[in-house]
Order: C-alpha cells, then sequence, then structure tokens
C-alpha cells in the first residue's frame, strides 16, 4: 500500500489493484459529447457479455439511460444540495459489484467535491472497488481546463478511459502530444474512440422511440424484427456496434472487476475473419494489356 491523491487515504497502486467491484462514471463540464452514448453503449456492451449490471440515472435533463434500459437503471435527482444527493449515489454504487452513473453535464465538479469529501475512493477500496473515470477531450480551452483540473484532483487513485468522441471531436489537438496526455499515458489510462454513428441511422431510431414511446438501444435496432428498422441503417448499426465493442474488448481491465475479464477474454479468442486491403493491380491479368 502506499499514499496517493489528495487525500491522503492508502490505496493500492493501479498495477497491482485486481478490483472486485467497479464503478464507471463519465464527466464532463459540457453536454452533448457522448457522455449518455458511452453509458448506453457500455450497458449494451455488458449485455453483450452476459454480464449483470446497474446504472444510475442523474441526467435529469434527459433521462435517456433509464428509458433505454428501464430494468437496470434508477433514475437520481441531484436537487439544491449536489453533494448530499451524490453521496446517496455512491452509497448506493458502494454496494452494487458493477455500476455506471450517467450525472448530468456539469456536474463533474460536485462529484469531484463529493469524492474529497468523503473520500470515497480510499472507501470504494477498502471493500475491493475502483472507480473509472471516463474523460472528453474536445478542442475548447475551457473544457480542456477542467478535464486537467480533474485529473490533478483525483491523481492516480482512479483509473482513466479517454473517449475520443469524432461526432463531436473531429480532432483533439489541444490534448494530443499534450502534457496532460502524457500525464494520463503515466496514470495508466487507456483510449477509446468512438467512430461517427450517421445522423440518418440516429433519426431513424428516434423516429420509432417516437413511435412506441420508449427506447430503443441500437442491438435491439438491429435484431428486433418488429421494428422494421431500414436494412441499410441497420448493417450500419452493426458494423457500428461490432466496432465499438471490439475496442470496449481490448479496454475491458479498465472497465470491468477482475473477475469478469475471463468473459471477455473467452470471446475474444474466437477467430475473427480480417479482409485484406487489396493490392492496387494485384488480381488483374497483365499479359493481356
Amino acid at each position: 500500500m502506499r499514499w496517493v491523491g489528495r487525500w491522503n487515504s492508502p490505496v493500492a497502486s493501479i498495477e497491482h489493484m485486481k478490483p472486485a467491484k467497479r464503478l464507471l462514471i463519465p464527466l464532463a463540464t459540457r453536454g452533448n459529447i457522448g457522455k449518455s452514448t458511452v453509458a448506453s453503449a457500455l450497458g449494451q456492451w455488458f449485455h453483450h457479455h452476459s454480464i449483470d449490471w446497474c446504472g444510475i440515472d442523474a441526467d435529469a435533463d434527459h433521462r435517456s439511460f433509464i428509458r433505454l434500459f428501464p430494468d437496470e437503471v434508477e433514475a437520481c435527482v441531484i436537487g439544491d444540495e449536489p453533494v448530499g444527493d451524490i453521496m446517496r449515489v455512491l452509497r448506493l454504487s458502494a454496494e452494487k459489484e458493477l455500476t455506471i452513473i450517467d450525472p448530468r453535464a456539469h456536474l463533474a465538479g460536485e462529484f469531484l467535491r463529493t469524492l474529497d469529501a468523503t473520500k470515497f475512493t480510499a472507501h470504494f477500496a477498502s471493500v475491493g472497488g475502483r472507480i473509472t473515470v471516463l474523460l472528453f477531450p474536445i478542442d475548447d480551452l475551457e473544457v480542456m481546463t477542467d478535464l486537467d483540473a480533474s485529473v490533478a484532483a483525483l491523481g492516480d487513485s482512479v483509473d482513466y478511459v479517454v473517449v475520443k468522441n469524432r461526432a463531436r471531436a473531429p480532432r483533439t489537438r489541444m490534448y494530443d502530444g499534450s502534457d496532460l496526455e502524457n500525464e494520463l499515458i503515466r496514470l495508466g489510462a487507456v483510449e477509446v474512440e468512438l467512430s461517427v454513428l450517421l445522423s440518418v441511422a440516429r433519426n431513424h431510431i428516434a423516429l420509432r422511440e417516437a413511435d412506441l414511446q420508449r427506447g430503443i438501444t441500437l442491438v435491439e435496432a438491429c435484431t428486433n424484427a418488429d421494428l422494421a428498422i431500414d436494412p441499410l441503417i441497420k448493417f450500419a448499426l452493426q458494423d457500428w456496434i461490432r466496432t465499438l465493442f471490439r475496442r470496449f474488448d481490448a479496454v475491458a481491465g479498465h472497465l470491468l472487476p477482475e473477475h469478469l475479464l475471463a468473459r471477455i477474454e473467452s470471446l475474444s479468442s474466437v477467430p475473427v475473419k480480417v479482409i485484406q486491403r487489396a493490392k492496387r493491380g494485384g488480381r488483374i491479368n497483365a499479359q493481356n494489356l
């Protein structure tokens, strides 16, 4: 054990930590950057691997998380005393094996203050838990300043997943090659890229949701024939899901409790057919030219 971070609390180093519990928190100071998209994609990825999980929807502006997963997710209102409300969320999370919190945008500072005030990272570690914070770099000075402050506050008391959402941030020049990126690499951070999901596909599903008055996950859109999703859109969704799930598989050690990693490894061991890029002029009959 060693003393780390600003809490002056003993927690195990990243390389030796084998958590029995995992809490995932996407932190963002700005909305519409993919926070809820990632939370819902993780929920679908867990289902894909037959992993039980629970979620907390703390985004009262949208409630998209609980709409998509009414059986796994419960709503939590963050009111006039956010620290007290977040404490209740953290207390509930500490009792679970695998939890995703989808917080309202701009609550990153309140979550950091609550983690600091309650020494929750150390408490969670004492019951075999580890927090993963998901970060969303974009080319915006204020956002990057807040992201830097979050990393400075949390240090190596948590794990990090850096999410590059190409739909919202086609480039991340303020982050790439920066001192902040180097610091996160030193802290053991991993990176996941979110491919662009065509707006025509998102709008198509949104119309079905409006018709049915319920949420539809991307996986259900691909598998539920009763939804009558356009075949071309379904193919695009399948490609997006397949690509993202493989990227989650690659960083599963930052997303799951230790004892669940075997499920990912067993599926990852199944050979995947790789289509090689064609060599220019490689299969033509040059003799007749």
